[in-house]
């Protein structure tokens, strides 16, 4: 029985692919090793106290963006993180200091601020609408 948020996951990642996007499950955490030492996995996961601040998204990838005529006409990789969550979770513009939340926001943040794509995703409307928006602005003369 899938989860709401494998459920959510499985929805966003079919529309993702519906716009072009390459997305690529990015599993984070961490395991020891036979000397017992920890090895963290994830993208961005460096060390515990890094990864409590600052958690990368659920999909990993790029979005291809065909650019105008004025900038060569060629299709170039946008990077791309959606942070899945369930169909019930609420997007705010921030949540409590060293949640989860919190941390995921920040990493979707950092996207952001290098123009890249990032969001938290409930559902297949929730990629249409980061993906419209991210047209609009980059189609937009302001």
């Amino acid at each position: 029985m899938a989860t709401p948020e494998s459920k959510a996951s499985q929805e966003v990642k079919l529309r993702a692919s519906d716009w072009g996007c390459k997305l690529f499950r990015n599993n984070s955490g961490a395991l020891f090793n036979d000397q017992g030492v920890p090895v963290r996995y994830g993208l961005g996961n460096i060390s515990k106290k890094f990864n409590a601040k600052v958690k990368s998204s659920d999909e990993i990838g790029w979005t291809p963006v065909m650019v105008t005529p004025e900038m060569v006409g060629k299709s170039i990789p946008v990077f791309t993180a959606f942070e899945n969550k369930t169909s019930k979770f609420k997007i705010k513009e921030s949540y409590r200091e060293g949640s989860r939340e919190s941390a995921q926001l920040k990493f979707i943040n950092i996207v952001k601020s290098a123009n890249g794509i990032a969001a938290f995703t409930r559902s297949a409307d929730d990629v249409d609408h980061t993906l419209k928006e991210y047209i609009r602005w980059l189609t937009s003369t302001s």
